[in-house]
């Protein structure tokens, strides 16, 4: 008999641990290890009924990636999960043990902080953003997340209420820059202001675009106006692709500003008049990642970013910064690799021989399939000819001949 009992108890036992272990496994999000999407609805009724049984408070964190499909887009899915586990440890580190971390959807969090008033839930949310800024960021284009606040009962005593202010705050934060944390309070402009200010702010950002390129141009006096001419090449090689007229500006802002980061490359390698040496190089391999550094803040531009950042990576892998290959490479860096080159050895230096056109387009088929995409080179090389392509002839405004 007693066999039996102890039988059976060891029974229930192993069932209730089964049942705890799959109870687990129903509310985890299996890519980032936080709860997943179905146990933060329950979680959150449970401590609505808590709070209005006992008279306590909690806050909501609603956390989303900034510009995540970028991410996916140049680095692949494989590095976007790899992100999104680094990013589920980050904000399990963040938080306390009583607070509770969700993986609300695609690139969107969730934190519930139980007895936490909001001004303290803006501490731990501004704590989350830097931790994430600092810790992400690990090789590649900047990772930086956009936060959005709400309080029960502050801001409503239904679940979806808490919701949908947490989330209004959250877009807010998107609308004014990214990488930032916005509260209830923030939303008193009301939608129409807000949309109002957003297209006021637009027309400034191809002024800012000149002004950013000229100052590189006035900083390295050899390659004055390269920028321009680089950036009418690569609109001309977009259009020739028939890219979509969004593609189109953003290669044209790109090809403005694909050297902004030389501004922090000293004068003396920028203006030296022979060829650099090894030790040179190294600051020169540096403004791409510097060049994103500087214009990541600016939401008119953070669409340019993959392209600044990975045209001097090599079709063939051997390029910089990260040694991307063959379609891995952005579009938009592939036509801008090419548009650089051909500008930069059909214009004059002191330490090397300016190439005429003919000569160019030589160098470029010779380089194709490693420095360059060769389909890319084919049709640019192609359209390049003054006699084929009128929108490319050489002019005194450009220089090019």
């Amino acid at each position: 008999m007693l066999i039996s009992v102890a039988n059976q108890a060891g029974v229930i036992i192993e069932n209730a641990q089964l049942y705890t272990q799959a109870t687990i496994r129903a509310n985890t999000d299996e890519l980032t290890r936080l709860y997943n999407h179905r146990h933060f609805h329950e979680r959150i009724e449970q401590e609505i009924a808590r709070g209005s049984r006992f008279g306590n408070t909690f806050s909501l964190i609603l956390l989303d990636l900034d510009l995540f499909k970028v991410y996916n887009d140049v680095y692949g899915h494989l590095a976007g999960d790899q992100l999104l586990r680094r990013l589920g440890k980050i904000l399990e580190n963040s938080i306390r043990s009583i607070d509770m971390a969700f993986r609300y959807g695609g690139e969107e969090f969730a934190i519930m902080l139980p007895g936490t008033k909001i001004e303290d839930a803006y501490h731990v949310a501004e704590r989350i953003r830097k931790n994430i800024e600092s810790k992400s960021s690990f090789r590649d284009m900047p990772i930086t997340a956009s936060l959005g606040l709400a309080n029960w009962p502050t801001d409503g005593v239904m679940k979806e209420e808490i919701i949908a202010k947490a989330d209004a705050a959250l877009y807010r934060s998107k609308e004014t820059g990214r990488n930032r944390t916005s509260l209830p309070a923030d939303l008193n402009n009301n939608s129409t202001q807000i949309i109002s200010s957003e297209l006021e702010a637009r027309p400034k950002a191809m002024s800012i675009i000149y002004a950013l390129a000229a100052t590189v141009d006035a900083k390295d006096h050899y390659t004055y106006g390269h920028s321009r001419k680089v950036s009418e090449y690569a609109v001309a090689l977009a259009e020739i692709l028939k890219l979509s007229e969004e593609k189109v500006e953003t290669i044209r802002a790109a090809g403005l500003l694909h050297d902004i980061g030389k501004i922090g490359v000293p004068d003396h390698i920028l203006t030296k008049p022979s060829a650099l040496d090894d030790e040179e190089w190294e600051p020169i391999k540096t403004h791409p990642e510097l060049g994103v550094e500087i214009l990541k803040r600016i939401m008119d531009l953070v669409n340019c970013l993959p392209a600044i950042l990975h045209h001097h990576e090599h079709f063939d892998g051997s390029g910089y910064p990260f040694g991307l290959k063959g379609e891995n490479i952005p579009l938009e860096a592939r036509i801008l690799s090419i548009a650089d080159a051909y500008d930069a050895v059909t214009s004059p230096r002191p330490y090397r021989t300016q190439l005429h056109t003919e000569q160019a387009v030589a160098e470029l088929k010779r380089c194709a399939g490693s420095q360059f995409d060769p389909e890319l080179v084919d049709i640019f090389c192609h359209v390049i000819k003054p006699e084929d392509s009128p929108q490319l002839k050489a002019s005194p405004e450009t220089g090019t001949e």
